[in-house]
């Protein structure tokens, strides 16, 4: 286990978010990865090298039985096993077929992932399979139910960039005329004109069969960087940061360039690369190459003996 590695909050709504999506991916309605590419995002692996993203994660406590369960491992040197002897015997398991893609899915429970695994991690695990409509409608229903985004939010953030729709205008675009006048109906009927009305009125089934999945998976996309479940362009998750067998090249300080009349460039060292290319998995992101530094024609001084300008 990585030092300092904390468990996620399971009453907290984005964790019980997660919960939610991996346990409604692990049934047969909700199976937009299977547990192939759950084996393939977590624990990429060849004949020879492997990238651990989840064990390193688990405390000792948590992993041991899972790991003896399989009957790679007894119950007490898996105890005792540090984070790369765990990488070593589950890649030697795989290998030589004594652990398959099914029973690593079902050792690693959604309870386990989402209480230790990075929630970004997970988050992109599940956004990168083919979303359903049930699969949409799922993790809509459930992040509004948590509170993690309410009814006005929603009609202000749901739009048809092409067409120059947004919110209400959404809505009733892929309606029928008996839908939308079933809609003003149940409105009316209500008396309750807010946000929130006109979504109860409407339904999340009759929102999510009727609107396109672009536009409903932008909605999603902006809840989950709203929430933090996206990590910022460039940042690499922490899974990708630390579950690499070998770690990337670090760039080298570049040091500082003579005085010269004219601006030097230092060239920048090229970025090591990572032990995958997994495009299943969350995007690696390399170090920045580090500037070279100019030193301006100003800067440079005057030359022994000469008198200087005035």
């Amino acid at each position: 286990m990585e030092p300092g590695t904390k468990p996620n909050d399971v009453t907290a709504a984005t964790t019980k978010l997660c919960l939610a999506l991996e346990e409604h991916r692990r049934s047969p309605a909700g199976r937009v990865r299977g547990s192939e590419d759950f084996l393939a995002v977590f624990f990429p692996h060849d004949e020879a090298r492997s990238q651990d993203r989840v064990f390193h994660f688990l405390p000792h406590e948590v992993r041991a039985p899972i790991i003896a369960a399989w009957g790679i491992r007894g119950a007490k040197a898996a105890a005792r096993d540090d984070d790369a002897k765990v990488q070593s015997v589950v890649h030697d398991a795989l290998v030589a077929g004594d652990l398959d893609h099914a029973a690593f899915e079902e050792g690693l429970t959604a309870e386990i992932m989402t209480r230790w695994v990075p929630l970004p991690d997970l988050w992109s695990f599940w956004r990168g399979g083919k979303l359903t409509k049930k699969a949409i409608e799922t993790a809509l229903v459930t992040g509004y139910e948590l509170s993690l985004f309410d009814a006005r939010w929603l009609l202000d953030n749901i739009e048809i960039g092409d067409r120059k729709l947004r919110g209400t205008d959404v809505l009733a675009d892929g309606l029928s005329k008996a839908d939308l006048t079933a809609w003003v109906q149940a409105i009316h009927q209500s008396g309750d004109g807010t946000p929130r009305g006109l979504l109860a009125a409407l339904g999340w089934e009759k929102l999510v069969a009727s609107t396109r999945d672009p536009v409903l998976v932008a909605v999603l996309d902006a809840m989950a960087s709203r929430v933090g479940l996206i990590k910022p362009t460039g940042v690499a998750t922490e899974a990708e940061a630390r579950g690499s067998e070998e770690p990337a090249a670090q760039p080298k300080e570049a040091s500082p360039p003579p005085p010269v009349e004219t601006p030097v460039a230092q060239p920048a060292p090229a970025a090591g690369g990572e032990l995958f290319d997994d495009s299943s998995a969350t995007e690696i992101f390399t170090p920045e190459s580090v500037r070279g530094r100019l030193v301006p024609k100003s800067s440079a001084p005057p030359p022994p003996g000469r008198p200087k300008s005035k």
